[in-house]
């Protein structure tokens, strides 16, 4: 079966819409998709049936606005209870957005087999929801699988997406989660145990030098170049646990999280899926 990854990286994750719109015109589908963090939004939509103009139509729509900075909520929470927010931004505008398009569909309602991994705090672990626990789920013991078929998909794509600090943990059946980049950045290790013996990924990764900003880096900075180091590490760890042939598009992400480059880098995604087309029509698309 072969299986699509769609790995974090917050709005370059948008580079999976393109990748989406290349295989369909080189008419290779897959039939199996995992997603983790920003890539879980794009993956899960797919899943469950919106078309890849749709996801364009919407990912064209998403603003500043819908991710909205917690300085007034902070300040109060600090004086008031005496204690620190849980997040920096605010994002609820941006679900309210996806959820006219999920809404409350469950696992149960996709179109394709669906697998999301989010980071549970409370087990130190990985969490994959998915449409079904697959029978070789005990090749990653150290991975705890959920039967998401009566789970709402949004409330797992808030959770996967949640990067620690700057977005709210989600909390499902006792857990506390937070993005799944923290522990599985780069899913492949997953499609290979949902049952995949062939997959293409999108690894987003960020450039090994670290550019150091001038004046001295803020906390933010700091915080976001940290996160970005241990998720680099375990995704190298990760890859190299895979044994099913994969196909890799990695796209290096810069600084510039301006959201009019939307557009830009959903068509970045498309041309490199496209100028790899005839590797992956013969590593990906066999057996069609």
């Amino acid at each position: 079966m072969r299986a699509v990854v769609f790995g974090g990286g917050g709005i370059f994750g948008v580079a999976a819409i393109g990748i989406l719109r290349a295989l369909e015109e080189l008419d290779v589908r897959p039939e199996i998709v995992v997603g983790t963090s920003s890539g879980s939004i794009i993956g899960s939509l797919y899943a469950l049936g919106w078309t890849v103009k749709d996801l364009y139509d919407l990912a064209v729509t998403i603003r500043r606005k819908d991710m909205i900075w917690n300085w007034r909520r902070m300040g109060r929470t600090l004086l008031t209870r005496r204690t620190l927010a849980e997040s920096i931004l605010d994002p609820e505008p941006l679900w309210d957005k996806l959820s006219q398009y999920i809404g409350h569909k469950t696992f149960s309602d996709a179109k394709i087999p669906l697998f999301v991994v989010a980071t549970s705090l409370t087990h130190r672990t990985s969490v994959v929801f998915g449409s079904s626990i697959p029978p070789d789920f005990y090749q990653l013991p150290h991975v705890f699988w959920v039967d998401g078929r009566s789970q709402e998909v949004l409330s797992v794509v808030r959770a996967s997406s949640a990067v620690p600090g700057f977005l709210p943990p989600e909390r499902i059946g006792g857990m506390v989660l937070v993005d799944g980049g923290m522990t599985d950045d780069f899913p492949m290790d997953v499609a290979q145990a949902a049952g995949a013996n062939r997959a293409l990924g999108l690894w987003i990764d960020e450039p090994l030098r670290w550019q150091v900003p001038n004046p001295s880096p803020h906390l933010l900075q700091v915080l976001s170049a940290s996160v970005a180091a241990a998720i680099h590490h375990m995704t190298i760890l990760k890859k190299d646990a895979v044994k099913i042939p994969y196909v890799l598009l990695r796209l290096e992400m810069d600084q510039n999280m301006d959201m009019a480059r939307i557009p830009y880098i959903i068509q970045t995604g498309y041309e490199k899926t496209m100028a790899r087309r005839h590797e992956i029509i013969k590593e990906y698309g066999y057996g069609r």
